[in-house]
């Protein structure tokens, strides 16, 4: 091959290497949306607005993060987001009286409590992933309504930096980018964040050169449980209180997130970046067609419609990217 060969191929691949990362594709959708609806849909562009789109994608983003770990090692989805965020602002609100930094690091630690359990059944037992963090989205919805008996905890002090702004930045927001950058640093240069994709793309080659998925599955489990159990915290700190009821539309958004962000349900593809930069289009979608007014029944029909498009064009980015017709 010649050396003028050689130069007009690299550019080739990596054009393709680009259009292949679903997390290209998902943000050059997102910068798209963000433009038209700055240019066309009233109040989008206000400082109001704007702030409250972060604050809403901050949390999305921060579940997604973890939950795209457990779909890159080729466990599908855990379907305890929702409960699991209902219990950690009850969590949240209990331990406000001991300042906010210990209620959100007890708040961590349960939700890890909750992942590790779930990623045990999961990983060591090999019990299916669906099924079971069903189960425990039942068991854990029970424990807090239990705890509760259906009444709203109003957390008892105040929250402190959590709930304000830093620069004139939402500080949840910060939290969601320091998230998003060492959760996808560590997975993309750490040895267990690559045996995490290598177990997703293959297990059976991972368990031939020595690894065992197991620990592995687990270290996901508990990384996406303390991450959820933050984004409780956050949603809480927000609200100033907790109940069963918080964080029910969650569980949707945060899948979305995932495989909008380019993360393969069939494991192995994707990253932490990806489904990051995922909240922050199903986020936008969703206050975009708020501000149009639109009838709930239209959103739903609208956010699904594009979330396809999206999904059909990662699909077609992939074929693109790998020569494939």
């Amino acid at each position: 091959m010649t050396a003028t060969a050689v130069t007009t191929a690299e550019p080739q691949l990596a054009w393709r290497s680009m259009i292949r990362d679903g997390a290209v594709v998902v943000g050059l959708i997102t910068a798209a949306v963000f433009i038209v609806a700055a240019l066309l849909v009233p109040n989008f562009a206000t400082a109001a607005n704007v702030r409250a789109l972060l604050l809403s994608v901050a949390l999305t983003g921060i579940a997604a993060v973890g939950l795209s770990l457990i779909t890159i090692i080729g466990r599908i989805f855990a379907l305890s987001i929702a409960s699991m965020i209902a219990l950690s602002t009850i969590v949240f609100a209990h331990a406000l009286t001991w300042g906010p930094w210990v209620a959100l690091l007890l708040t961590m630690a349960v939700g890890a409590l909750l992942g590790s359990s779930q990623g045990y059944v999961v990983g060591f037992l090999k019990a299916d992933p669906i099924i079971t963090t069903i189960a425990f989205s039942a068991i854990v919805l029970g424990v807090g309504q239990q705890w509760t008996q259906g009444r709203t905890i109003v957390g008892q002090g105040g929250t402190g930096l959590l709930n304000a702004n830093v620069f004139n930045v939402p500080f949840q927001v910060l939290v969601f980018v320091a998230v998003t950058v060492l959760v996808w640093t560590w997975h993309r240069r750490g040895v267990t964040g690559r045996r995490i994709t290598l177990i997703g793309l293959n297990e059976r080659a991972a368990v031939i050169s020595g690894v065992n998925p197991a620990p592995y599955v687990l270290t996901s489990f508990v990384v996406f449980g303390a991450l959820v159990g933050l984004a409780g915290a956050l949603l809480a700190a927000q609200s100033g209180q907790g109940n069963v009821l918080l964080g029910g539309t969650f569980g949707f958004d945060v899948i979305i997130a995932v495989v909008v962000g380019g993360v393969a349900v069939t494991g192995g593809r994707g990253s932490p970046l990806g489904a990051a930069i995922g909240g922050l289009f199903v986020g936008l979608l969703g206050n975009v067609l708020a501000l149009v007014g639109l009838a709930y029944e239209t959103q739903l029909m609208v956010k699904g419609a594009l979330v396809l498009v999206a999904v059909v064009l990662i699909g077609i980015s992939d074929r693109l990217g790998s020569g494939r017709k």
